[in-house]
């Protein structure tokens, strides 16, 4: 059965790398409270024109009056004479021209790296509370029923004040009857999606190669023996209507870990078709294999189009806090700007947390305080005449 083959193949590198170009989504708090996000992402001729439908939209927001639109090509800086106007749009697409590509091809993402040529959007937020109760992915898009936090923790210490932002991702819902936990640790399974903790804390590289095959072979396990069960009751809810049973349906069903311990020994074993012909040396069962509607191959293409929706999607996370920062969790620092690799293997295990705190100097602060400690040494200093 080489769609199940296929199926589980993709499964098995599914959760360890995403299906497609990260998105940018950059959010940035000032200093009063406000906020903004952005996206940025490269786009066709019809969307810099104006056309901002389904079939241009490179964005994974629906794009209204409430985002503004900016864009820049090579050294020009960011522009915001948005839509372009036909004279504009042609100067690109004869620059691009030049260098190699088709006007029709100029903009595609697949020529980026020679076209250089970004749009982005942005909104504002009055807070981040506004951003929390009005930010939303289109409907299309894969993560659109995320319902994710956010929060902005603000401190005031006199000379200092304090910011700590916190976005969190709940935990997504497989539909794995079997919880990884039963197949390795809470901490493995941590490291495993997030790279956190650092179980591999003090090993050397040969200790580390083999810890971390015995980690992926029960990875490997827990996807196989679910997506196992999960189409074996598929099965014995449609076993009646085979016109041969090899087998009594109570002993099918008390035959399913037997069947899986001797049979699966990884994800290219499961070809359920082929392992029940086999284990009971008969070709009965591929009855219910026979068509593209039939209730198995539904079952098949079903759960794969779930995954492959969902799993496509993933974000180069950016985050700018007011200040220097203190605390960057587990975010990679370039300049001013925390890194995150956001993809939705991470969110397996448990809720997914960014999280990040910076401090700003309250200059007046300072300048108060010092004109302070000045006028309290000049009245000690200084006395009226007569005392």
């Amino acid at each position: 059965m080489k769609s199940t083959i296929k199926l589980l193949l993709f499964l098995g590198v599914l959760f360890a790398t995403s299906c497609s170009q990260p998105t940018d989504m950059l959010t940035v708090i000032n200093s009063d409270g406000s906020c903004y996000r952005e996206f940025s992402e490269y786009a066709d001729s019809a969307f810099l024109r104006g056309n901002t439908s389904p079939d241009h939209n490179p964005f994974p927001v629906e794009i209204d009056s409430t985002w503004k639109i900016g864009w820049s090509f090579k050294n020009s800086g960011l522009r915001t004479d948005f839509p372009l106007s036909k004279s504009t749009l042609d100067s690109i697409l004869k620059l691009t021209s030049k260098e190699g590509s088709t006007p029709e091809t100029a903009l595609s993402p697949r020529l980026k790296s020679k076209v250089n040529n970004l749009v982005f959007a942005r909104r504002n937020y009055k807070s981040v509370e506004g951003m929390d109760t009005t930010f939303r992915l289109k409907k299309s898009n894969e993560w659109s029923l995320i319902k994710v936090k956010h929060r902005l923790e603000k401190q005031f210490r006199w000379f200092y004040t304090y910011y700590t932002y916190r976005e969190t991702y709940p935990m997504i819902k497989t539909g794995f009857a079997l919880p990884i936990e039963n197949y390795m640790t809470k901490d493995e399974a941590q490291f495993w999606f997030t790279g956190k903790p650092n179980i591999l804390q003090s090993m050397n590289g040969l200790e580390m190669r083999e810890y971390l095959g015995k980690i992926e072979d029960s990875y490997n396990k827990w996807i196989t023996q679910n997506l196992w069960n999960a189409e074996y009751k598929v099965l014995l809810n449609n076993y009646d209507s085979l016109s041969k049973k090899p087998v009594a349906k109570e002993q099918l069903q008390t035959l399913k870990d037997s069947i899986y311990n001797s049979k699966i020994k990884n994800l290219l074993d499961v070809d359920m078709e082929k392992v029940l012909n086999s284990f009971f040396k008969t070709d009965a069962f591929s009855e219910l294999w026979k068509n593209e509607n039939s209730p198995m191959k539904k079952f098949e293409k079903d759960f794969n189009k779930k995954f492959t929706f969902f799993f496509s999607q993933s974000f180069n996370y950016k985050l700018i806090l007011p200040g220097k920062i203190i605390q960057s969790g587990d975010a990679i620092i370039h300049g001013d700007t925390l890194v995150w690799k956001l993809s939705s293997y991470r969110l397996i295990p448990a809720d997914y947390v960014i999280e990040a705190q910076s401090r700003k100097a309250n200059l007046w602060a300072f300048i108060l305080t010092g004109i302070l400690i000045l006028a309290a040494i000049a009245s000690f200093i200084w006395k009226p005449k007569g005392h």
